[in-house]
């Protein structure tokens, strides 16, 4: 669902807009009219809840975080699938979709302590396997490092790499600061178009803020388009949004750090033997990439290949898999995930 990717270099070359269109329902989908209610709201601080959706039965349990903008839905195609192992669940943070709204900065720091308190409150194990995609695999990556004996497992799905933005090492500088503010600016107009309740659900969205599921014929997948772009319309949705983009990669020292680039950075350290597969997406492979990949272009995928390869080495049972597909790995090659995911849960039931 969401509309932004990984780092800052992929929004600079990779996208063109802000909305995607999301993809409609495959035969493993779970049913749209999951998606259309909160599931299990679960206090987390006081007067505060986390809408969470668990599936099947088993340990350990798989967690799932999505990515920028996306909650419970970002799973659709997998979830169901792995709850016939294990337990599955999704949920939303703070301010998206059907959890509780809050006043706060979304960083990766507040993801992270709303992340273990979800997981004490739901009971759902003195270990988990943490499942991320792009934002949300930055999320999990800084929860693992923080809380590694929380952690049975760890796949990242084309997670969030954050790079530092600054004159003295960033080349192309003004060029990738130039258009990474219009992209704030971009979003930030979503954000004051919301609190003036100019974003409409139904019609025409001139500013590219909410998610454009194109023509649904199904009754069913129609009153989903319209929840989910009934609940992005929200100020506190559109606000997180912005929050969540300008604390990842705005730069907030003379190093170009942003705030969870520092959070992580702080927080590294080596996972062990912790079962844990990075799955990098390989955009110019995917068989919906149109076109000629640029030079600029391929040398984001060859850098942001690179950094994840080095997320896997620090766990000595890393493996880092490469994968045809664009950035939503899930919808495009959900075998993979599903795969990956499968492998871990049988690391962590089977011999140390």
């Amino acid at each position: 669902m969401t509309r932004f990717l990984s780092v800052l270099t992929v929004v600079l070359i990779l996208s063109s807009a802000i909305a995607t269109v999301a993809p409609a329902a495959t035969s493993g989908s779970l049913p749209a009219s999951a998606y259309t209610h909160p599931q299990e709201l679960v206090v987390v601080a006081p007067g505060r809840r986390l809408n969470l959706y668990c599936l099947g039965k088993g340990t350990p349990t798989v967690l799932f975080d999505a990515g920028l903008g996306d909650g419970t839905m970002g799973w659709r195609t997998v979830q169901g699938e792995i709850a016939k192992t294990t337990r599955a669940c999704t949920y939303d943070r703070a301010n998206y979709f059907f959890s509780d709204t809050v006043d706060r900065r979304a960083t990766a720091q507040v993801a992270v302590d709303d992340l273990l308190a979800l997981i004490d409150k739901a009971k759902l194990g003195d270990r988990v396997i943490l499942v991320g995609h792009s934002r949300g695999g930055l999320n999990v990556r800084l929860f693992t490092y923080e809380h590694t004996d929380r952690v049975a497992g760890l796949v990242l799905v084309d997670p969030t790499v954050t790079e530092r933005l600054s004159p003295a090492i960033t080349a192309n500088y003004v060029h990738k600061y130039e258009s990474y503010l219009a992209r704030g600016q971009q979003l930030e107009s979503c954000w004051r178009a919301a609190r003036q309740h100019a974003l409409r659900p139904e019609g025409a969205d001139p500013l590219q803020c909410l998610d454009d599921f194109g023509a649904q014929q199904d009754p069913d997948e129609q009153a989903l388009a319209h929840t989910i772009r009934a609940m992005e319309a929200q100020p506190a949705y559109q606000a997180t949004l912005f929050s969540e983009r300008q604390n990842l990669f705005y730069p907030i020292d003379s190093n170009g750090d942003s705030t969870d680039g520092r959070s992580i950075a702080l927080a590294e350290h080596s996972l062990g033997d912790l079962p844990l597969v990075v799955i990098s997406a390989d955009w110019f492979k995917s068989i919906t990439f149109k076109g000629t990949p640029t030079v600029e272009q391929g040398n984001f995928l060859s850098w942001n290949s690179e950094q994840m390869h080095h997320i896997a080495e620090e766990s000595t049972r890393g493996e880092f898999v490469k994968v045809p597909s664009r950035h939503y790995v899930q919808k495009e090659r959900p075998d993979v995930v599903i795969g990956a995911i499968e492998h871990v849960i049988g690391l962590c039931r089977g011999p140390a």
